[in-house]
């Protein structure tokens, strides 16, 4: 003999599913005592099927969520008995001809359950899971469980649970009553969930009949809605957890939770927003800001919890989800956008043999610069250390004075910001990533290349060539041994960059990949702004059906640059803003035959006494030529066979050539009063891109034919690079380590009181020439030189006053300078060693400030003889712009959002919109 059961149908404009909801029902092998419908004002024929339904009575309700219509119905029934049971429905819920009868059969044989799920199938793929019981994972987050898994059989030895559906389950009518029924908070997620945790907390169990099956065109949040979108889907799951969250915390761990609200909906604001899901941020604070103020249903659920509450919240423990049932449930069910893409079937990165190529390459680092081996800071050449703490470094990357006269104001130049992020990676010694990227270089390199060259081939052995010839360029390799960070920066951004830009039409993600090597590549190296311009225009007549996206990839670069473009155009010298970043480097222009043997500096000289000892006789010119031939034989490969594919790189290899030929024309700096012109290195970097591109075009004809002349193409690179290594052992080292201190000791102890504290640096130089510059602190860092006061043509009237001072300061003059000094914020004066041919001038200088008496001799220290002015007035600091931080933080906005842009979404918990499920008929 059964119990009585009564079964509770609730509906809501589902009149496209109830007909065979009530057919179901009236086909049960054990028929419910009475069928009660309630309909919640329906705007279909829903009441008038219910009406002509079997049903003993039709409740008439407005619209209301499914917990309340349900509770509508239980309350319509007549009196309770002992033993009676509950069967609760949804519309688009279609049981089993043997669901009942499975459900009781549970019951009985268990009596300790008093709460029973079905198995909840897809309506559209019957045998396939849509839940199988609740639970929740360690953070508090529901979790439907095997949802999506096919079903074989597999769990159905599995029977307790933390929670069911709230549709189809068998509960026993007076523990229903007992606990409240449903909270009418949770209106449709987590709604059997939470029913299920307050049967459990009263002593009761709650299991899944496997037997059981019921047939469910969608998830509770469809009861009432067609189609639900992902950011509503949003809104209703996560204000049912912080309702639940704050309905069972502990009383003393409550108000923690309350406070924790807002900053968890900030962190959860960026995670939307990485996940590309910008449209769930407002749901995410609508149901935040709901339960900051929804005290009272707090309330109300706390003292529905504690009225039937007869276990410790322990006992549920081993009911909820560990992390690894998490994992397993995720990839169980999958990303169906990732199960349609194709099999990538390109080479490795180990199995293409890049592994050992970058391995070479980290030894090439430590060999080329062995000085800097334990050195926490580098300096030499275009070097200097960085500032000492990151709030000094980002502090540098602020718009405001960019001299220390404050005569020149601006802002940052892009290579500062890339310092600041640099410095970041090693924010105990920001210096010391400076050191770990230069020994690190041609194996980064490597690796770009590597995987640049592997998105445009099949081939199994071109990238692992490619990623050696751009490793050990000697481009590269002279960039680390002079010490010209812009220029290795931009070297190895740029086969990203380039790669990138030219597939950028392919998707957004695409486009926002490319654009942070496109900012990276100008950054580091100006002159290149033009061709990476005309990079996103190539890439916008290749891909012309997305025009937009190759534009797009300039966005950050644009952000970084345009401050400063906007600077010098207003200071009538547009032409500067492509200045090499870092300090001037002077060197010898290349002709226009040795940028075309991608020498940038007349390296034949450089390299002529190390050629001549490996291969006496032999002209520096020929030997760059025969290292050049083999790439550029398979380059012109490349241009005859595949011309159609090949002409994009022989438009970027011309502009690589036009701009190391422009950059011997443009002597936007000086050193010591000689023009010092922009390297022109990063052209030719450029153009070895576009000739490796091009060989490897050439490849996609025949791999197999191509192996033995890329064979040969990686034995030259190897070549190539012994000359410039041999000649870091044959010369002395032009960067070398920092030293500790880059001021005497007693300037760097007052600048710890006084930051600003100024130094007038004199230096004695041949013909007679005094150099006078000004430090600030504890001395110039690499972040702190700027191209703006650079690029001056002239210098201003403070400048002038200042040398002024320096010579009667140095010659013996009596004229009262101390008010200048003071203006300034000077308070030491240092003479540096001379330079050669400067000993007379350094002796006479030395007389001169030992006599004067507003002078107080400190001696002789490490960066040479020091003076304290008895008198010094103190510095005054100059205001940076109000919009200072508002353009930083534009700048950083623009980057956030390429990598934003570049990262794949996150699928998890991400399905768009859903809409009901369509049935499929008969059970299967």
């Amino acid at each position: 003999m059964h119990p009585r059961v009564f079964a509770v149908l609730a509906a809501s404009s589902g009149a496209a599913y109830l007909p065979a909801t009530l057919e179901a029902v009236d086909a049960q092998t054990v028929a419910p005592e009475r069928l009660l419908a309630v309909d919640g004002g329906s705007k279909d024929d829903t009441r008038a099927l219910l009406e002509s339904s079997g049903a003993h009575s039709v409740v008439v309700a407005p619209r209301l969520p499914y917990g309340e219509l349900i509770s509508r119905g239980v309350a319509s029934l007549p009196d309770a008995e002992a033993g009676d049971w509950l069967w609760l429905l949804a519309h688009d819920a279609t049981p089993h001809p043997r669901a009942l009868q499975a459900l009781l059969a549970h019951v009985e044989s268990h009596p300790s359950v008093v709460l029973v799920g079905p198995k909840v199938m897809r309506a559209d793929e019957p045998d396939r899971f849509s839940e199988f019981g609740q639970t929740v994972t360690p953070l508090g987050r529901s979790l439907l469980l095997h949802e999506g898994e096919l079903d074989q059989g597999q769990h159905d030895d599995d029977s307790d649970r933390l929670g069911v559906a709230e549709t189809g389950l068998l509960v026993r009518r007076d523990v229903y009553a007992a606990v409240g029924g449903f909270d009418p908070v949770l209106r449709s997620i987590d709604a059997g969930l939470d029913l299920g945790v307050r049967v459990r907390l009263a002593g009761h169990r709650v299991a899944v009949e496997p037997r059981a099956k019921v047939r469910r065109a969608g998830g509770p949040e469809h009861f009432a809605a067609r189609s639900v979108s992902d950011a509503q889907r949003v809104a209703i799951a996560r204000r049912a957890q912080l309702h639940r969250r704050l309905a069972y915390a502990h009383p003393l761990a409550l108000l923690l939770h309350w406070l924790l609200l807002l900053p968890t909906g900030l962190v959860r604001t960026v995670v939307h927003l990485v996940a590309k899901r910008p449209a769930a941020v407002l749901s995410e604070w609508r149901a935040t800001l709901t339960a900051l103020v929804a005290l009272p249903s707090t309330a109300r659920a706390r003292r529905r919890i504690a009225a039937v509450r007869r276990v410790g919240w322990r006992s549920l423990r081993p009911l909820r989800a560990s992390w690894r049932t998490v994992r397993s449930q995720r990839r169980a069910l999958g990303d169906p956008e990732r199960m349609q893409v194709a099999v990538d079937e390109r080479v490795g990165f180990v199995e293409g043999a890049g592994l050992w190529v970058t391995a070479l390459a980290v030894v090439v680092g430590i060999v080329l610069s062995p000085q800097l081996i334990a050195a926490g800071a580098a300096t030499g050449g275009s070097l200097l250390p960085l500032s000492s703490s990151l709030g000094e470094l980002w502090s540098n990357a602020l718009a405001g004075s960019r001299d220390a006269l404050g005569e020149v104001t601006g802002a940052a130049d892009p290579f500062v910001l890339l310092l600041a992020l640099l410095g970041s990676l090693t924010p105990w010694s920001p210096s010391a990533a400076v050191v770990l990227l230069l020994f690190l270089a041609p194996a980064i390199a490597s690796v770009t290349a590597f995987f640049a060259v592997r998105r445009m081939t099949t081939s199994r052995w071109a990238p692992a060539v490619a990623a050696a010839v751009w490793a050990l360029s000697p481009l590269l390799l002279m960039s680390v041994a002079e010490g010209r960070l812009g220029a290795v920066i931009a070297h190895l951004a740029l086969p990203l960059a380039v790669g990138g830009v030219l597939r950028a039409s392919d998707s957004w993600r695409a486009a926002g990949a490319a654009a942070i090597p496109v900012a990276i590549v100008v950054a580091g190296a100006p002159v290149l702004l033009p061709a990476m311009v005309l990079l996103a225009l190539l890439a916008a007549a290749v891909g012309w059906r997305a025009l937009l996206r190759p534009i797009v990839t300039l966005v950050p670069a644009a952000a970084l640059m345009a401050p400063v473009v906007v600077d010098r155009w207003l200071a009538g010298s547009p032409l500067a803003a492509l200045a090499d970043p870092g300090v001037p480097r002077a060197s010898l222009p290349p002709t226009a035959v040795e940028a075309a043997l991608l020498a940038p500096d007349s390296t034949f000289a450089s390299l002529d006494g190390v050629i001549a000892w490996l291969a006496p006789g032999v002209d520096g010119a020929w030997f760059a030529l025969g290292l050049l031939v083999p790439l550029a034989l398979a380059a012109l490969a490349g241009v005859v066979l595949r011309p159609s594919r090949a002409w994009p790189w022989v438009v970027l290899l011309l502009a690589g050539y036009a701009t190391a030929i422009a950059s011997t024309r443009l002597a936007l700096t000086s050193l010591e009063g000689q023009p010092v012109t922009v390297w022109a290195g990063t052209g030719a970097s450029l153009c070895l891109a576009a000739l490796i591109a091009l060989a490897v075009v050439a490849v996609e004809v025949d791999d197999r034919r191509g192996a033995v002349p890329g064979g040969l193409v990686a034995l030259v690179a190897v070549v190539a690079a012994v000359p410039v290594v041999a000649t870091s052992f044959l010369t002395p080292a032009t960067v070398i380590a920092g030293p500790e201190r880059r001021m005497p000791a007693f300037v760097e102890a007052a600048a710890t009181e006084e930051p600003g504290i100024g130094t007038l640096v004199l230096l004695p130089l041949a013909d007679a020439t005094l150099g006078v510059d000004v430090e600030r602190g504890t001395g110039t860092t690499l972040d702190r030189v700027s191209t703006a006061e650079l690029v001056r043509d002239a210098p201003s009237e403070d400048e002038e006053a200042l040398a002024q001072a320096a010579v009667d300061m140095t010659s013996g003059g009596d004229a009262d300078i101390a008010s200048l000094l003071d203006a300034q914020g000077l308070r030491f004066v240092l003479l540096e060693q001379e330079r050669e041919g400067g000993a007379d001038l350094h002796d006479r200088a030395q007389r001169s400030l030992d006599a004067r008496g507003d002078l107080q001799a400190i001696g002789q220290t490490e960066a040479g003889l020091l003076w304290q002015r008895i008198d010094g007035g103190g510095a005054t600091p100059p205001e940076r712009p109000a919009w200072a931080g508002w353009l930083l933080l534009g700048q950083l906005i623009a980057l956030a959002g390429a990598v934003v842009t570049a990262l794949p979404s996150l699928r998890r918990g991400a399905r768009g919109r859903t809409r009901r499920l369509e049935g499929s008929g008969e059970w299967r």
